[in-house]
């Protein structure tokens, strides 16, 4: 490709211009797009990563167990936290801000001649062009094999466009609704469409019914399939900081993970079996104790300061928080949250509340930068509806509740902020 003069702020502003969603979901547009750009997704094998909660942790696993045997590996995740760059890693290293405007400004041009063909009003969409671009990105950098998270759903999704090598299949549970259908069951079957003939999946922990649902998916395309706790397993001390896998061909004792949280340890297990499965053996032992143990996941229980105990978690629905609480309780003997909470309108707002207020003195009810997030005082009135003890104070501005929950915090409490990724990213941003 050609290589247009790149100019870093026209870049942002293109970017920022996009549609986040677009008016449709489909792969028409993003197809096209890739296959003008000489299909640069098509140069190097491909692990696809979908879901609920996990993929982003997953993903990062996997990549670092791959990276630790010695191939070049690209990963795709999302949101990011800062910066948009952060979401292309080639061996676990995001893109520097300068590569990640250098691609874009290459495919910028691609894209605007595209959408001249399409229907009036229509045009790319953002997450259209950012996996574009880091698809770009991996085949320009070398990369043996990419592991790709899926942005919404599976079928429709754009990074749908790849032929990969093996699924994996995180959690399954209520989210986008109004694009995906209202029932686990129907979000199952749109993520699983990407599992192609003959393919490799291997899941976490699903229900009983959608465990009996995906093998039957995978018998009718003639695919392998592998489950936590059938064919691999985790075993572990709820006390103990180690753990062992028992993967698809090998076992891997005292295995250890520097991020928090029990969960992790079904994430890394899952990471692992995704890596066997692409490798098609058994891992190496010593590389994979050292891959879980190195691997860093921004967001996810964060530990940002020790005095006062500061965490910083992502968990943007239900089912995350629950296990953001159990992590929690392990973590937190005795003690108790000054919590700093934004929330998305699509999600379970109340139900999130539920399970925040019985451990919390006190919650900051406050408003992240997104679109989408639940206006301040609308977020208090939820805490009262949870729980009519809690002590709720009503801040819009993310940063100054943080630093009210940090000067209010005594050595006996830790303040947590929690309920959104993007509220993560804006505390991020105003703290660096």
């Amino acid at each position: 490709m050609t290589r247009p003069t790149c100019n870093p702020e026209e870049v942002w502003e293109y970017v920022a211009g996009l549609e986040r969603l677009g008016t449709r979901l489909g792969l028409e547009r993003v197809t096209r797009l890739v296959d003008a750009l000489g299909s640069p997704h098509l140069a190097y094998q491909t692990i696809h990563v979908v879901g609920t909660n996990g993929k982003s942790s997953t993903t990062r696993f996997i990549s670092a167990l791959l990276e630790r045997h010695g191939l070049r590996v690209g990963a795709y995740v999302s949101p990011h936290l800062i910066s948009l760059a952060e979401r292309q890693m080639v061996n676990s290293r995001p893109a520097s801000e300068e590569e990640f405007c250098d691609v874009v400004a290459r495919i910028r041009p691609v894209a605007e001649e595209l959408e001249r063909d399409f229907a009036p009003g229509e045009r790319l969409t953002q997450f259209e062009v950012l996996t574009a671009a880091a698809f770009l990105y991996f085949k320009e950098k070398g990369c043996d094999v990419a592991v790709i998270e899926a942005g919404l759903g599976g079928r429709l999704d754009a990074t749908a466009v790849i032929s990969s090598q093996v699924q994996v299949v995180t959690t399954i549970g209520l989210e986008h609704t109004e694009l995906l259908g209202d029932t686990t069951s129907a979000i199952l079957r749109e993520k699983a469409a990407v599992i192609p003939q003959g393919g490799k999946v291997v899941a976490g922990l699903l229900e009983a019914e959608l465990k009996s649902e995906l093998k039957g998916i995978c018998a009718s395309r003639q695919a392998e399939c592998w489950f936590l706790g059938d064919e691999f397993v985790v075993l572990a001390d709820p006390i103990g900081g180690s753990f062992d896998v028992f993967g698809l061909y090998g076992c891997y004792s005292d295995l250890r993970l520097q991020v928090l949280g029990g969960y992790q340890r079904n994430n890394a297990a899952l990471a692992v079996a995704a890596a066997e499965a692409f490798l098609g053996g058994e891992l190496e032992e010593e590389p994979v104790r050292a891959a879980l143990a190195e691997t860093i996941i921004p967001g996810r229980l964060e530990i940002i300061s020790s005095q006062p105990l500061c965490i910083f978690d992502g968990s943007h629905n239900r089912p995350g928080l629950e296990e953001t609480m159990r992590s929690l309780a392990q973590i937190l003997e005795r003690r108790r949250l000054i919590a700093v909470v934004s929330i998305l309108k699509d999600k379970d707002a109340l139900g999130m509340m539920q399970l925040l207020t019985p451990v919390c003195d006190l919650i900051f009810a406050t408003q992240s930068s997104s679109p989408r997030a639940i206006p301040a005082e609308e977020l208090a009135a939820l805490v009262s509806r949870a729980d009519k003890r809690a002590e709720v104070f009503v801040d819009p501005d993310p940063r100054s509740a943080l630093m009210s929950a940090y000067r209010l915090a005594t050595s006996n409490q830790v303040v947590l902020a929690t309920g959104s990724l993007t509220l993560i990213s804006d505390l991020k941003r105003s703290l660096s």
